[in-house]
């Protein structure tokens, strides 16, 4: 087929090959986009479970348009071949990422399977269950985008279409959930299951079930009896809960929905970090352990020495004596030092500004110092502007890039959404918005350290929306970057 031109896309190169079919890169001969085009093997064309099966993959496909999930282009019948045309999604499947050892950190692990979790999320809106969710049916793209390839066996809820009869299992069984292995009906929790093992993959490198010396029986017995083994030093404890409830045998003890998997995932990325080359603790959770530890030994070693050393108290006091002495002597200058007018500075600490930002957010920061330079404040400003031109030109993933995971939204009205919630939220506007206008005004940045708040006036003008209200954006500096971790509207 190389070289060949099917309705308009000249097939470039052969790119994949699977059990039911071959794909192959493919470009547009007038628009000049690229493509995926994925053929149905000849051997399967005149199976109508197989031809009822891929024609099932187009037309799921056609039902979902996600930036987590590939999306559809077109489904042809060409000289006896079914085609379907979609997306080229550029990158490298996560099982090849899993087998180089090529992720970093904790904080990567965590972007990738919520990413996956938005889009399953979707489609599971949608009616749609994926059924064989795995690492090689998850490319990882530019930016580190994650999107869900191949719904061949994906189930449609919401209709009769039935492509397996009871007790017939489909999926790669070392992802399979128990009720999978067992042939009885599946429902969105089987994908939960499927995610959990991925996801413990990811972390550990290995798949808990997947073992060159077990025969498939053997594996799918352990997966219906077996608990999951985790390793203690490649997965946190509370990351393990995560996994443990994802990978529940029975489904009712699972997450009941994505959205619920991933908030409690994106949590995890504040306590207890994977091991990296860095020794700075990235909690407050994790400093209170450290320093609680600390006393407690600083307490028992005081005691210990106290009973072996009891003359040696005297001295210690002593000491303790003269140097109080010399504090009250600095201290005392030090106060001389500020009423003769030797002013000096003094900056909260990220932890207290973070604090202040999230408990009163009506409040704004003051920015203590002047050495906040101008070309900081360009920074926040660009990161604003990019933020609501994605949303005029309707762009979700620009839009998303400039939030950070644990975003928050809250209006006057009530309303409070996290960052799953607003993205969900935001398919839906664009899908019933034909354009989208925005204006602001008034805008006044104030920056302390690494955190921010912008305030301004926008005025905001749809075919289902006409209103003016006051916005206030909380930014802070991940990788030497500013991102909105807190959206209020309406707020004074």
């Amino acid at each position: 087929m190389i070289n060949e031109i099917i309705s308009n896309y000249k097939i470039l190169k052969q790119i994949g090959s699977g059990g039911m079919g071959t794909v192959y890169l493919a470009q547009h001969t007038t628009l000049e986009r690229y493509a995926a085009v994925k053929v149905l093997n000849p051997e399967y064309s005149n199976n109508k479970f197989f031809k009822d099966r891929f024609l099932n993959e187009a037309t799921t496909l056609a039902k979902l348009n996600h930036p987590n999930i590939v999306i559809l282009y077109d489904f042809i019948e060409y000289e006896g071949k079914l085609l379907i045309i979609m997306e080229y999604a550029e990158g490298q499947t996560l099982d090849l990422i899993i087998n180089q050892n090529t992720f970093k950190d904790k904080k990567y692990v965590v972007k990738v399977i919520s990413q996956v979790l938005d889009g399953l999320s979707y489609a599971h809106k949608q009616n749609v269950i994926h059924r064989d969710i795995k690492p090689s049916n998850i490319i990882i793209g530019e930016n580190n985008i994650s999107k869900i390839l191949d719904f061949g066996i994906a189930k449609l809820t919401n209709t009769n279409l039935n492509l397996t009869k009871t007790g017939t299992r489909m999926g790669s069984v070392c992802y399979m959930s128990p009720e999978q292995i067992l042939g009885k009906e599946v429902d969105l929790r089987s994908d939960i299951y499927s995610v959990g093992i991925t996801l413990y993959e990811l972390m550990t490198g290995n798949n808990p079930y997947n073992n060159d010396t077990l025969s498939d029986y053997e594996i799918q017995t352990r997966i219906i009896n077996a608990p999951l083994i985790h390793n203690n030093d490649d997965i946190p404890e509370n990351m393990r809960h995560v996994v443990n409830k994802a990978t529940a045998k029975l489904p009712e003890e699972r997450y009941s929905s994505c959205e619920e998997f991933n908030n409690e995932l994106v949590s995890t990325e504040y306590f207890n970090p994977l091991k990296t080359n860095s020794t700075v603790e990235t909690s407050d959770f994790g400093r209170k352990t450290k320093l609680i530890s600390n006393i407690q030994n600083i307490e028992r070693a005081d005691n210990k020495q106290k009973e072996n050393n009891k003359y040696l108290i005297p001295i210690f006091l002593g000491i303790a004596v003269i140097l109080f002495g010399i504090a009250i002597f600095y201290l005392t200058s030090l106060d001389n030092d500020i009423d003769t007018g030797s002013k000096k500075n003094v900056t909260k600490t990220e932890a207290e500004i973070k604090k202040q930002v999230e408990n009163v957010p009506e409040k704004k920061i003051i920015n203590k110092t002047n050495s906040q330079s101008e070309a900081e404040k360009e920074e926040i400003k660009s990161t604003v502007n990019n933020l609501l031109n994605s949303w005029e030109n309707m762009d979700v993933n620009s839009f998303f890039s400039n939030l950070t995971n644990d975003y928050k939204y809250e209006s006057v009205e009530g309303v409070r959404r996290n960052y799953s919630e607003r993205r969900n939220k935001a398919y839906d506007i664009f899908s019933k918005n034909k354009f989208i206008n925005i204006s602001t005004s008034d805008m006044t940045i104030d920056v302390a350290d690494n955190y921010a708040e912008v305030r301004y006036r926008q005025k905001y003008n749809s075919t289902t929306v006409n209103e003016s209200t006051i916005k206030k954006l909380y930014l802070r500096k991940e990788d030497n970057r500013w991102k909105v971790y807190k959206e209020l509207s309406g707020f004074n």
